[in-house]
């Protein structure tokens, strides 16, 4: 990874950036830890098994700390994963990954990566293989 412009550079070691809607940090020890911005839908699905669970309720956080479970809603106060003033984007923080149409930037730390990639989705994975992802679709019929 391309060395981190200090503004990027927190005093806790984490990396921090913005892409799509989230301001996010990853840690030395791959902990990904994202803030929901006010434009990013406040709804999730939780992949169990073969089946996506719908959570009835708000989520201002998207967490994975720990290898063995899911990515998760965070419950932190406040926004712990944005620098006063704002994460850098992450095409000044990550480097370049992908071409053409799924082109974008990416950033790695402790086993964990963030990047974004076809049409401005949003990727997040940990450590455990488990992650979250971010993209905006519309359903026409």
């Amino acid at each position: 990874m391309a060395a981190a412009p200090s503004a990027a550079a927190a005093p806790s070691g984490a990396t921090y950036f913005s892409a799509a809607g989230f301001n996010c940090a990853i840690t030395d020890s791959g902990k990904v830890g994202c803030d929901l911005g006010r434009s990013v839908p406040v709804q999730q699905y939780l992949g169990l098994g073969k089946a996506n669970v719908y959570l009835p309720y708000g989520v201002r956080q998207m967490v994975i700390d720990v290898p063995f479970l899911p990515a998760h809603p965070g419950l932190g106060i406040g926004t712990p994963y944005t620098l006063p003033g704002g994460n850098p984007p992450i095409d000044e923080v990550g480097v370049p990954t992908g071409s053409g149409a799924t082109a974008g930037s990416k950033v790695s730390r402790g086993g964990s990566e963030c990047y974004t990639g076809f049409h401005g989705a949003f990727y997040c994975t940990g450590p455990g293989g488990h992650g979250f992802n971010y993209y905006t679709m519309i359903v026409a019929s």
